[in-house]
């Protein structure tokens, strides 16, 4: 292992005045390897953080993510050379074509204060499809944030050198679904849906992820797809809860605003 080089991560524009804290990464020698940057212990005014540094995510090159504690098992890892190419989609689980794009993001600034993609009015919903705008993807974040930190899923802070949250579990290492995926193979199926459904990676606990959604699936037969997905996935959080009544999660997915994925 390379000793941890304070200088380079300041020259790729790690924050400053951030809370107490320590580098994790890079790893390795520039290029490839993400600056990771991890905070000492529970963080005071944490949603607060947060919100401050996803807002200036796409100047700073750093994307925050909220830890349930202080993680000394992330690897940082390069992003490009470990994610594979998506695995074919399930047939119906393409993009709905009723979904505002809520990829892309500007200057504008969204109902939560951080700057983001604004909500767009979807097209109209064919029959069966739920209609009206499209949430704020990045309001959509920091609604899940506030509610994790409230909560107390979420107590410590992480800041990684990405350009997309779908890329943090690669980024970092994340071994909490090592059972079942590793944290590239996770990050692939993540990037697919953050294209797809505008899901935003928030938090992690010791084997949960936390993950924003802005523009679920519009209809039922695609939510069905969905469900297949989020099953292949990630099956343990099915059988988390046996006596959940699972032919109505489709329906469910239709109107939830974030995910949960447990691995045993």
């Amino acid at each position: 292992m390379f000793p941890l080089r304070r200088e380079e991560a300041i020259g790729r524009r790690l924050p400053s005045a951030l809370p107490p804290g320590r580098l994790l990464g890079p790893r390795r020698p520039r290029p490839h390897h993400p600056v990771v940057w991890l905070s000492r212990g529970p963080v005071p005014d944490l949603a607060g953080w947060w919100r401050r540094l996803y807002a200036d995510r796409l100047g700073s090159g750093f994307h925050p993510l909220l830890l349930e504690y202080e993680d000394d098992s992330l690897e940082p890892t390069p992003v490009a050379a470990s994610v594979p190419d998506p695995s074919p989609l399930p047939q119906g689980a393409e993009t709905d074509a009723g979904a505002a794009d809520v990829t892309g993001t500007s200057d504008v600034t969204g109902a939560a204060g951080v700057p983001g993609a604004a909500g767009v009015p979807r097209r109209d919903a064919a029959p069966g499809q739920v209609a009206g705008p499209a949430p704020d993807p990045d309001a959509r974040a920091w609604e899940l944030a506030q509610r994790l930190c409230r909560e107390g899923s979420a107590r410590s802070l992480a800041l990684v050198e990405v350009g997309r949250s779908a890329d943090l579990p690669a980024a970092v290492g994340w071994r909490g679904p090592a059972n079942h995926v590793d944290a590239a193979g996770l990050t692939a199926v993540l990037r697919s849906w953050e294209d797809r459904f505008g899901i935003r990676v928030v938090g992690f606990e010791h084997s949960t992820l936390h993950v924003s959604v802005a523009s679920p699936p519009t209809s039922y037969a695609r939510a069905r797809a969905l469900g297949q997905e989020h099953y292949a996935l990630c099956p343990d959080v099915f059988h988390e809860y046996p006596e959940a009544d699972w032919d109505a999660y489709p329906s469910e997915l239709m109107h939830l605003g974030d995910w949960r994925f447990w691995w045993d």
